[in-house]
């Protein structure tokens, strides 16, 4: 039986939640990386991913200038990484090396994939729209890569606050 209660207090009932890394590169060649929650896939042929990114953001205006980017699923071991991806800004410093994490070159775009995520997915951008106050970027996965080694648990946003931490699929339950 529901019960009628006001939006924020059934909101919290959302978690666990995915998180993503969205790397970019500068049109100058400096990389970049963010920690986005609302991230979701929009299609499966294509293969379109869609993530609500504030405009404020850098990574918002590098994938305007450059039109690609890179969505990374971390593993519950890059928590730490993902937090500092995600609580700091990528204006003035190098989040990405500040951060501690490893950048491998992608096949078809620019921007960096993460060596130590579980997977990464190369994007071209489709389209940005702004339905309500955040903007939804719309790309086409283009390239897919996925980690060699084998059992590594993605990590999730499970609770309010930026608690983030590994949950495991179906299939190990």
């Amino acid at each position: 039986m529901q019960k009628q209660t006001d939006t924020e207090a059934a909101l919290l009932n959302k978690y666990p939640e995915p998180v993503v890394l969205v790397t970019t590169r500068s049109a100058a060649g400096r990389p970049n990386v963010m920690a986005a929650g609302w991230v979701m896939l929009a299609s499966d042929d294509p293969v379109m991913f869609a993530l609500g990114i504030d405009d404020e953001s850098y990574t918002y205006a590098l994938i305007r200038e450059t039109r690609e980017f890179v969505v990374a699923f971390p593993h519950e071991g890059m928590a730490r990484e993902t937090l500092y991806a995600g609580t700091h800004h990528g204006h003035k410093i190098e989040k990405l090396t500040l951060a501690g994490l490893t950048a491998q070159d992608g096949v078809k775009v620019k921007a960096p994939l993460l060596a130590d995520a579980i997977a990464n997915f190369e994007c071209e951008l489709v389209e940005i729209t702004k339905p309500g106050n955040c903007p939804l970027i719309v790309g086409k996965v283009i390239a897919a890569h996925e980690n060699a080694t084998p059992g590594l648990r993605r990590l999730f946003n499970t609770a309010k606050g930026y608690k983030l931490g590994g949950v495991s699929s179906k299939s190990e339950s």
